[in-house]
């Protein structure tokens, strides 16, 4: 085996798409748990339009907002301005500021930060099976609890989240480190697209379910979305408790002919011996650097999009809470499609020798970036309530372009250094996360009336980061092992010479 992270397959690999092959069992195992994760973290920005009385803000706000109204309505077709975002459905019950309401989307990223690195050290030199079984257990025990502690009192619900939050930490790194012991790395754009499918899935049914969850009077309406989505993540620890393995030799379903297959091409071995992350030499990388500049623009840009999306459709576009659903699901489904085809595409190319693995992951990374700064700025300057249309299709190219990151960012992440895998996906997320807990705050403070010129500020920062990133991506990225990830070669001890003391003859 040669490590170099692309040795040739055999000329015929089991299928990937096919009932016996569990490859696939796996990699949906894992997609469900992604989702699972996703959705119980994110389920607060979609959730709070309907838990916020939207006039509550209009309410508290000082006397200049009402020279906002005044705007909102030049802005907007009478028929829309004159309703009342209580008629479009927007009447919770929770009198929660915009300050307050980015202390909570922050607290939970705040809680990712404090496990994220130790997570991915631990998930690479121990079982990352249940790494990922028991925290995500643990975050539907706070989606049971976190209707109540929203009603209890703001900061019962910060803590939660907070402690939510944690539990996510530990999740993520651990997913990636069971990946690079799973995905060949001929599969690999492939296998990561199914699997990373879990977040735009969460996404499609949370803006699909959520307002039909809202609206019943079943267990009080918003509550059932935590309950609901808690009893689904039960349901996913009981198959991953039972089917999944950290290794394929360790599989008891698997035939000979798909393990062989697996453990000849994957670099990660059940024998080898783990060792401690090299900091010093990956901070001096430039491939690792590529890696953590894109991560910090995906984890600004989705932290942001995944928390206000819905807040901006009502705030700007000024659909009601059924259409908000609809038009934040919408990009999710178009999401799902794109990055599983371009993924195969980027995989077909590889496998064809049109591209390297390093042109392969600059490219795909770079349409990525070029293509969400056209998005951002024609949702910055083109897009409000007089050109909805306009709006959703830029929200859904967005999210179009940003499946381009899974033959690009992820496929690097997964590539530069296999037996550290978890380790690079900690270390990279919890410098990202450190600034990514900080932008819900900074649009906590920027949204104080929720108009399309303050939107305007959030996008043009975003544009502006995925320029900078994707400039640096598209110079120094790699798809390539780095020296410092090579595992370490054990050489025999040689023999050992035994020399045997001269005889001492004595004399007669």
């Amino acid at each position: 085996m040669l490590y170099d992270g692309h040795s040739v397959a055999p000329a015929k690999r089991p299928p990937l798409f096919s009932p016996k092959s569990v490859r696939l069992r796996i990699v949906l195992l894992m997609m469900f748990a992604l989702f699972c994760s996703a959705i119980l973290r994110n389920n607060l920005g979609v959730t709070i339009v309907c838990m916020v009385n939207a006039t509550a803000i209009e309410r508290k706000a000082p006397a200049k907002s009402l020279l906002l109204a005044d705007s909102k309505t030049e802005e907007c077709p009478a028929s829309t301005a004159n309703q009342s975002l209580e008629q479009f459905g927007y009447n919770g019950e929770l009198l929660w500021d915009p300050s307050l309401q980015g202390i909570m989307f922050s607290a939970s990223t705040f809680g990712s930060v404090v496990t994220l690195l130790p997570s991915g050290m631990l998930a690479d030199r121990l079982a990352p099976k249940y790494m990922i079984f028991w925290p995500l257990l643990f975050m539907a025990v706070v989606s049971y609890l976190s209707p109540f502690f929203a009603n209890l009192h703001p900061w019962a619900f910060i803590v939660s989240r907070f402690l939510l939050g944690m539990a996510h930490g530990c999740i993520t790194p651990a997913l990636t480190s069971f990946a690079a012991r799973w995905f060949v790395p001929d599969e690999r754009s492939t296998m990561n697209a199914l699997f990373t499918s879990g977040m735009q899935v969460s996404g499609f049914l949370l803006g699909v379910t959520t307002p039909v969850m809202c609206e019943s009077d079943i267990l009080g309406g918003w509550p059932l979305v935590f309950y609901f989505y808690a009893t689904a993540t039960v349901i996913w620890g009981m198959l991953w408790f039972f089917i999944a393995s950290n290794h394929a030799e360790g599989n008891k379903k698997i035939s000979d002919w798909e393990k062989k297959y697996i453990t000849e091409n994957v670099v990660v071995k059940k024998v080898q011996k783990q060792t401690l992350f090299p900091f010093k030499a990956a901070f001096s990388s430039s491939a690792f650097w590529a890696i953590l500049f894109v991560r910090t623009n995906v984890v600004i840009q989705e932290t942001i999009m995944f928390a206000y999306t819905a807040s901006y459709i009502r705030d700007v576009l000024r659909a009601n809470l059924q259409m908000n659903g609809l038009f934040t699901s919408l990009p999710y489904v178009m999401q799902i499609f794109s990055k599983n085809f371009v993924s195969m595409l980027a995989d077909c190319l590889k496998r064809r020798k049109v591209m390297s693995h390093t042109t392969s992951v600059r490219v795909f990374q770079s349409i990525s970036n070029v293509g969400n700064v056209f998005c951002f700025l024609g949702l910055a300057f083109l897009a409000d309530c007089n050109h909805v249309m306009l709006g959703v299709t830029l929200l859904i190219a967005k999210n179009v372009f940003t499946s381009f990151i899974s033959p690009g960012l992820h496929t690097s992440a997964l590539s530069i250094a296999p037996l550290h895998s978890g380790s690079v996906q900690s270390v990279t997320m919890f410098c990202a996360f450190i600034l990514g807990s900080v932008s819900p705050l900074l649009v906590g403070t920027i949204l104080q009336h929720g108009s399309k010129a303050e939107w305007a500020i959030i996008f043009i920062f975003i544009a502006a980061v995925n320029v900078l990133s994707g400039i640096f991506f598209a110079i120094f990225g790699s798809a390539e092992v780095q020296e410092w990830a090579m595992p370490k070669k054990i050489f025999p001890a040689p023999p050992k010479l035994v020399v045997s003391p001269p005889s001492i003859s004595r004399k007669p």
